[in-house]
């Protein structure tokens, strides 16, 4: 009698785990990091992509806006730092530097010209 309540026990634990772990996709997301120590991998890859296309490949210029931003910003993770470095690059290159014009100086009012 012990011994069939022990093996019945058994036998519905083992069940539930492979119930478990068909319905929740199995190993494969098992392994997936969950809450703070997840690495957005995909994100770093993206953005270190889009910024490496602005620098025309310069990776020493990735590497030091990304320290310097780094710097700025310590507690970004490194794809929100290459997303902030890169809206810096992009908006630095919209326009030449000899087709800018020279912003004028706030609170000065010129009467006449």
């Amino acid at each position: 009698m012990t011994l069939t309540t022990l093996l019945l026990v058994a036998g519905l634990a083992a069940t539930a785990l492979l119930l478990r772990r068909v319905l929740a996709g199995g190993e494969r997301y098992d392994r997936i990091p969950r809450g703070p120590g997840r690495r957005d991998s995909a994100q770093d890859v993206y953005w270190e992509a889009r910024v490496l296309a602005a620098l025309n490949g310069n990776r020493a210029a990735l590497e030091r806006h990304v320290l310097g931003k780094q710097r700025q910003k310590p507690g970004l993770k490194r794809w929100e730092l290459l997303r902030l470095v890169y809206l810096d690059v992009t908006r630095h290159q919209a326009t030449a530097p000899r087709e800018r014009r020279a912003a004028p100086r706030g609170g000065v009012f010129r009467t006449h010209f």
